[in-house]
């Protein structure tokens, strides 16, 4: 949960000492694969790009990842999307797995690993995901969708509002906590829109708040089987949802 989280989050990182040894980033000029781009405020995103086997041009979704996770939690449902015929780029965020340079003027990098204050910052990696993927020839830049888990549930949301290449979302265990990150209360105009919201009985009525600042096409999905984000589509229905819901879109 995103509460929780930040809890986490802001009571572990204060200890750590030096920063993690990095391996090197893929080529920036990568086409497949695991691929690299950077925000506009620095960030160098290492993401993974997986294109389908039909001909282009292709719809595709960016995927982003919980809170504490990696773009690895995706590993089981890209094939899914692929069936599907999305295009799948699937983002470590700024502070998580290798997505830990901010690029300098000077062409230097500090190192980025505070990730509890770094999580209004996502919604800025999806602009810079999508960027990536509507220069690419062989992408339909009308035919764009973000998914995400819990923290990235929050980042989707508000990414079919900001974004405006976004069509369609999936908020799989979304937080409705008003005051909090991640709520689009300071961006003018907002109004997301084109989400399904889907979650377990435990957390519907975080997902149906969510819901109702939402504008159509829109749903919201409550599942008998548990799980929190991630765990939730390892289930059938909701895995099988989440993919109808991008593809359907496009």
């Amino acid at each position: 949960m995103l509460s929780a989280g930040l809890a986490l989050g802001a009571a572990a990182l204060p200890g750590c000492a030096d920063p993690p040894a990095l391996p090197p980033l893929p080529f920036a000029d990568a086409d497949r694969g695991n691929v690299t781009y950077r925000t506009t405020d620095g960030i160098q995103v290492v993401a993974t790009f997986t294109p389908p086997d039909s001909a282009p041009p292709w719809p595709a979704v960016v995927l982003m990842h919980q809170y504490q996770g990696t773009r690895a939690q995706w590993d089981d449902l890209t094939p899914d999307l692929l069936a599907a015929g999305l295009a799948v780029l699937a983002p470590d965020a700024r502070a998580h797995g290798e997505s830990l340079r901010r690029v300098r003027a000077d062409g230097g990098y500090d190192f980025e690993t505070d990730r509890a204050n770094t999580l209004d910052g996502w919604p800025t990696d999806v602009v810079a995901a999508v960027a990536w993927l509507t220069a690419r020839a062989d992408i339909d830049p009308d035919r764009i969708g973000v998914g995400g888990a819990s923290v990235g549930a929050n980042t989707a949301w508000i990414a079919s509002s900001v974004v405006p290449a976004v069509g369609r979302a999936v908020a799989v265990s979304g937080r409705f906590e008003p005051g909090r990150l991640l709520m689009g209360e300071d961006i003018p105009n907002f109004q997301p829109r084109g989400v399904l919201f889907q979650s377990d009985r435990e957390e519907a009525l975080q997902s149906q708040a969510l819901f109702s600042r939402t504008a159509e096409p829109r749903k919201v999905s409550v599942y008998d089987t548990p799980g929190h984000g991630i765990a939730l589509l390892k289930h059938t229905a909701p895995r099988r949802d989440f993919v109808a819901w991008l593809a359907e879109g496009q």
